[in-house]
């Protein structure tokens, strides 16, 4: 009786063990590095580099093969520092862009953007929100009403939200 309840209390620990690391979602959600891409006449992708850039907008990325979901995002606040960077030295002007890798989201979710990458959800500066980062989702829903530009302009994500650091600075590539 007594082994019994030594083995039964040890599968109650061990499960519970297991079921906390469980819930830990380590996901790439947040991850630096991932390169922004751009589609080309011929139907293939080249890196945008950072003279193609522009102050003031947030820039989205599919098929960005770094990222778990194939989305790369460089927010308003990254493209000024990629900028700023350039302006000191004009040779970083044609280096490929880079960001952060994201997903798609639900509009109001307020939990599914929390950084999960390593410990980023510990700095604060790498705070993340559900944002529209696109078209909003009519002129996507007509967009993908034709399959092939959907996949060509959406990668078939009909979401105009996806996380992202800071605030609402209009659309991008």
């Amino acid at each position: 009786m007594v082994a019994s309840l030594r083995v039964r209390s040890f599968l109650v620990i061990a499960a519970v063990a297991l079921s906390m690391m469980a819930c830990k979602a380590d996901t790439d959600l947040g991850k630096a590095g991932c390169h922004l891409l751009k589609a080309l006449p011929d139907g293939g992708a080249t890196n945008v580099i950072v003279a193609e850039l522009s102050a003031g907008k947030d820039f989205l990325s599919f098929g960005s093969v770094e990222c778990e979901d194939l989305i790369c995002v460089l927010d308003q606040s990254g493209v000024a520092t990629v900028l700023a960077q350039a302006t000191a030295n004009p040779a970083v002007l044609a280096d490929p862009a880079t960001g952060y890798c994201s997903h798609a989201c639900a509009q109001g979710n307020t939990t599914g953007c929390t950084p999960q990458f390593q410990d980023l959800q510990n700095d604060p500066s790498l705070v993340m929100s559900c944002r529209a980062l696109v078209l909003d989702d009519d002129t996507i829903a007509e967009i993908c009403k034709d399959p092939v530009k959907c996949q060509e302009y959406f990668n078939n994500s009909r979401s105009a939200f996806f996380c992202a650091r800071g605030g609402d600075g209009g659309t991008g590539s």
